[in-house]
């Protein structure tokens, strides 16, 4: 039975990709872990230590190959019956923060925010409103209208938090989210995952150590296996 106390739970996960030849490459190694829920949880690892092969997997955006990941007690193997209920439930559970934005160049900075409220058939007056809102709140009133390519990586990088929080999702999932900040702005970014981290479970992946202190608890991925020794979880 799950404990209420975490919302993300890894009950021994593998994972491997075949290469060319039928090779495969075992990426992930029995992993093991719980990550509270409210929390700010920081997932160390040099790259190629597996981190956004985990990150995807809590994600659902892959299934593992072997073991169990568990959201809020439910199995993953039921949320991913199908495309259509994964997708679901990425969008109304989970917001992503990705590295590299991934802000759409079609559309202003505010369509981009408001893109997940309207998949998840949120009135356009409702998700409009909410998504002033956060940009505001996140100093991006006046850019609201701009494309991605007229802001700076800091201003794209707090629309995709905008764009992450748009449907109040219980799971935020930041993979490097301030490596392509200046460091001002990547501390206002740590300031504001602080803020987060009252109402939301956060997840982040980083090969900065210089991170771990701002964070509720460290997990350290090496050579796809977890050392839950030097983790407060």
């Amino acid at each position: 039975m799950a404990d209420k106390k975490y919302l993300i739970e890894l009950e021994n996960i593998s994972k491997s990709y075949t290469l060319s030849g039928q090779r495969k490459l075992q990426i992930l190694h029995d992993v093991c872990s719980k990550f509270p829920r409210n929390a700010w949880s920081i997932l160390l690892g040099a790259s190629g230590s597996g981190k956004t092969t985990l990150l995807n997997l809590i994600g659902a955006l892959e299934a593992p190959d072997a073991g169990s990941i568990l959201f809020d007690g439910t199995d993953y193997r039921q949320i991913m019956r199908s495309a259509a209920a994964a997708a679901d439930f990425r969008n109304r559970k989970i917001g992503f923060i990705f590295q590299n934005y991934q802000l759409l160049p079609e559309f202003t900075i505010l369509e981009n925010v408001l893109l997940p409220a309207r998949l998840a058939g949120t009135p356009l007056r409702n998700a409009r409103s909410r998504a002033e809102e956060l940009l505001s709140r996140l100093g991006l009133q006046d850019r609201m209208h701009h494309r991605n390519v007229e802001l700076s990586g800091g201003e794209q990088q707090r629309a995709a938090v905008a764009r992450a929080l748009i449907n109040d999702p219980e799971l935020i999932l930041a993979d490097e989210p301030t490596g392509n900040l200046d460091s001002q702005t990547g501390e206002k970014l740590l300031e504001l995952f602080r803020e987060l981290a009252a109402d939301h479970t956060i997840i982040m992946i980083t090969h900065n150590e210089a991170l771990t202190g701002r964070a509720d608890n460290v997990l350290h991925l090496k050579d796809g296996r977890l050392n839950t020794m030097d983790s407060d979880i």
